[in-house]
């Protein structure tokens, strides 16, 4: 079995990393897709609608910037589709190589298109084409990353090690945050906005070049190659990913459920501050913002290593719901912290969002793997994610941003949108109850 199958589902043939390398492997190549994917979604807010937006008012300019920003969590559910069939038939390994020469690829290309007032609507065309790309490369990514990291996990360590891929994420927040204050503090603001945007876009060449080394050294996880093996010996055929949506309907919701609370925080709270603060609280500068995201981007992998330790002990489904309940509980004090105007009164608001984050980043990885059998695990769990953020992370804060001017610049519709979403994951982890596999 093992020889022969493990030849085929794409093993380097070398000698095995230990778990905790993989985990740091899974961890770092997540990094660096979240980076170039958040690096997009900063820019938007900062300098798009001039360049890409000019014939529009400089607000809606914005929310047409963010709009490309969303049309990537559309096709998110077709890259956890596809990358899911990759990684569920063909290995863990394969998709994942995939996913991250899409993502590098159409980054760079970002970073090289010329503006509107170089070739007109086609700047746009390529901008929203170069997204959509984006969007498909992120969606084959969480799902392939968590699985190398909790299906290699020693007994008993398996939230811990499939935490380190949530902590890529936080640190794909964070360096990006670092990248752009880095090339401000070196440019101007014209000069930023004529040319320096790029610079963050051509770099992740190098990062990018970084994980394809790493993740060519993966091998396929035990997991995987022993369900392979087992299928191919009752039914002669590798699994059918179709099953998932037949016989496992209900875990693809409670999942997708699960993660509205936390995409909307990211959303909302971290990276939608950007484009709110802009217009609406002229005393937070764009600088300010930035600057608190990278400290609650350090403050939030202290939290997020607490959360996995004890993610066990403590009951993954508890850390989880109460998630949902703080955020419900934090969506109307914490805008009104932001709405007055101190960096101080921001970074708190910010600050106790981390830990609803935090709770939900330590307990899901391992939570979300073990609602699926192994034979549709990369497809199931990847489109939880996928789903779950093109709703509330994408759809639903694009909108509530859009009715902001409605509410006479009231952040009230952001705040509710934080609680709606908290009600979504306390759903979805009373669904999970029923259906986790141990």
């Amino acid at each position: 079995m093992s020889e022969t199958v493990r030849a085929r589902v794409g093993t380097t043939g070398g000698k095995p990393l230990s778990p905790a390398r993989i985990a740091g492997s899974s961890m770092i190549g997540t990094m660096i897709e979240i980076f170039d994917f958040i690096v997009y979604a900063f820019m938007a807010a900062l300098v798009f609608a001039p360049l890409f937006f000019p014939a529009v008012s400089p607000w809606i300019g914005t929310l047409a910037a963010l709009g490309t920003h969303a049309v990537a969590f559309g096709m998110r559910p077709l890259g956890a589709l596809l990358f899911g069939w990759l990684g569920d038939t063909r290995g863990r390994r394969v998709a994942l190589l995939g996913s991250m020469i899409l993502m590098g690829a159409s980054t760079v290309a970002i970073g090289l298109l010329p503006t509107f007032g170089s070739v007109g609507l086609w700047a746009p065309v390529l901008l929203v084409a170069c997204r959509m790309l984006q969007g498909l490369a992120v969606g084959g990514e969480w799902g392939g990353a968590v699985l190398v990291a909790v299906e290699h996990a020693p007994p008993g360590k398996r939230s811990f090690y499939g935490s380190f891929v949530q902590l890529g994420t936080v640190l794909g927040i964070g360096v990006a945050s670092a990248v752009i204050l880095l090339v401000n503090s070196f440019v101007n603001a014209s000069t930023f906005q004529s040319w320096a945007w790029r610079i963050p876009f051509l770099a992740s060449a190098l990062l990018v070049l970084l994980g394809l080394v790493l993740r060519k050294r993966l091998e396929e996880t035990p997991e995987f190659v022993a369900e392979i093996a087992s299928q191919e010996a009752k039914t002669g055929s590798r699994p059918k990913v179709r099953a998932v949506f037949r016989d496992e309907w209900r875990a693809l919701i409670a999942g997708s459920l699960m993660w509205s609370a936390p995409c909307s925080y990211l959303y909302v709270l971290m990276t939608g501050l950007v484009a709110y603060t802009k217009s609406y609280v002229p005393s937070l500068s764009g600088t300010e913002v930035q600057a608190g995201l990278v400290i609650t981007s350090v403050v939030l992998l202290g939290l997020t290593l607490v959360s996995a330790v004890r993610a066990d002990n403590w009951g993954r489904e508890r850390l989880v719901l109460g998630s949902g309940v703080l955020l419900i509980l934090w969506a109307f004090p914490a805008f009104w912290l932001i709405d007055s105007g101190g960096f101080g009164a921001m970074l708190v608001a910010m600050l106790v969002g981390t830990v609803c984050y935090a709770a939900f980043n330590g307990a899901v990885p391992s939570l979300m793997a073990d609602l699926f059998p192994v034979s549709t695990r990369y497809t199931g769990s990847g489109l939880c994610i996928a789903l779950g953020t093109a709703l509330a992370g994408g759809l639903i804060p694009i909108g509530a941003l859009a009715l902001v001017p409605s509410f006479g610049g009231s952040s009230a519709p952001l705040s509710l949108v934080l609680v709606l979403c908290g009600v979504f994951t306390v759903t979805g982890v009373v669904m999970s109850k029923r259906l986790r596999r141990v």
